[in-house]
């Protein structure tokens, strides 16, 4: 009944799916993949019955399916935190579940007395093959589970690097799902009992329909948080163009991977080994960068992006990124925040303060939600706001200037 009951839920979220307007490509690909992960199930709820003359034909179809559910995850992810490859690229990652196909083609259309053969004596002549689709399969899962998370954390570093505030844009909900599907992969490498795995894949969708439904846009018919995430992104970087040309600085390389901070790894030097940023000009942009900070507190932006700070100090977003990463010795992210939280300090302490709220003050600063204050709060100083706020009586003021 269990089973029957997540493939009831399964196919309820596919037609949600389907019968949503305006799908994205993520929303395609999770319902290919609900309905790949649906017609799963049913095999697995038709091995059930007793194996017989008249239904054997269904032995060997469900050899192919677990090969599809890391591609599935990948593409999704990578939909989700616009980091998929081209078309072409794409069904590439199908081509082992093709393969498969291929391989026991023989066995699927050969006669019901060959299969029963084959199913009566555990395997027969098929025995080397699927225990290598086995291996494999195995192998595919840990692939793309690693890949997805590695997504992920790109996904969260673009976030750093670009935006000052990362509400609707975090994917957390994202990241339980791989996690989800990472306790699966783990049940079918060390326990290997289909009636553990198939449970844990109905706990799955049971996880995809409740966090899917919750999550704004996912199954229902808006979708502000997807929206918001993809056009900040999308707008950062076309901006990085615009800024390019308007801007007064030398003309630099075009915007190359190689080039890009949000596309690097590894340490501030060899992060940007390959840039045209001089000393002289990285110097006075922090310059410039301490000034407009200090004076007009730009930080207190709610919505401020990279983009939109290094239009206002007429330098390139890639440049004022790798000034942030050197001088400053963070990501934007934390610089900006960094300063809010500073600020928030500073202003704590002065006299009136008391009739305004903590959150009223954190909004002054720039912060745009209680979450996204604390969380940042601690991150820097070690310690919660409310307990801050408890030891700062006797405290002078904290200096504020942005070193």
């Amino acid at each position: 009944m269990f089973y029957f009951f997540g493939a009831g839920v399964n196919l309820f979220l596919f037609f949600l799916l389907i019968s949503k307007k305006n799908k994205s490509l993520a929303d395609k690909i999770l319902a290919a993949w609900l309905f790949v992960i649906l017609c799963h199930l049913a095999l697995y709820l038709f091995s059930f019955q007793p194996v017989t003359i008249n239904n054997i034909h269904q032995i060997g179809l469900s050899i192919p399916f677990p090969f599809l559910h890391g591609p599935f995850l990948y593409l999704y992810t990578a939909a989700l935190t616009n980091q998929l490859p081209g078309k072409k690229w794409r069904w590439m990652h199908f081509l082992p579940a093709l393969l498969i196909i291929l391989i026991f083609l023989p066995l699927l259309f050969s006669s019901a007395a060959f299969k029963m053969e084959v199913f009566n004596s555990k395997g027969k002549d098929y025995v080397l093959l699927l225990n290598i689709a086995g291996w494999l399969m195995k192998l595919s899962g840990i692939v793309y589970v690693s890949w997805s998370f590695a997504l992920l954390r790109k996904h969260k570093k673009n976030i750093g690097e670009l935006f000052s505030y990362d509400e609707m844009i975090n994917l957390n909900w994202l990241r339980y799902l791989i996690y989800a599907m990472l306790a699966v992969w783990v049940i079918i490498i060390f326990i290997q009992k289909d009636a553990f795995i198939f449970g844990a894949v109905v706990v799955c969708v049971f996880f995809i329909g409740f966090f899917g439904i919750k999550q704004v846009g996912i199954f229902g018919q808006k979708e502000e948080w997807l929206t918001r995430s993809r056009k900040a992104t999308d707008s950062a970087l076309l901006q990085d163009h615009t800024v390019l040309k308007e801007n007064e600085e030398p003309a630099i390389p075009a915007l190359l991977a190689e080039t890009e901070p949000v596309m690097e790894t590894g340490s501030s030097k060899l992060k940007y080994s390959n840039s045209g940023l001089s000393e002289k000009l990285a110097a006075e942009i922090h310059e410039r960068l301490i000034r407009l900070m200090t004076l007009e507190k730009t930080f207190t932006e709610p919505a401020l992006s990279l983009t939109m700070l290094a239009a206002k100090l007429n330098a390139h977003p890639n440049y004022l990124s790798q000034v942030i990463n050197e001088k400053e010795g963070k990501s934007f992210f934390d610089y900006i925040n960094t300063l809010r939280v500073d600020e928030f300090k500073r202003l704590v302490v002065l006299p009136g303060s008391s009739q305004f709220t903590m959150m009223s003050l954190a909004y002054d600063c720039g912060f745009n939600s209680k979450s996204s204050f604390n969380k940042n709060f601690k991150k820097i100083t070690g310690i919660s706001p409310s307990v801050y706020l408890a030891g700062i009586t006797d405290a002078p003021p904290p200096a504020h200037t942005p070193q």
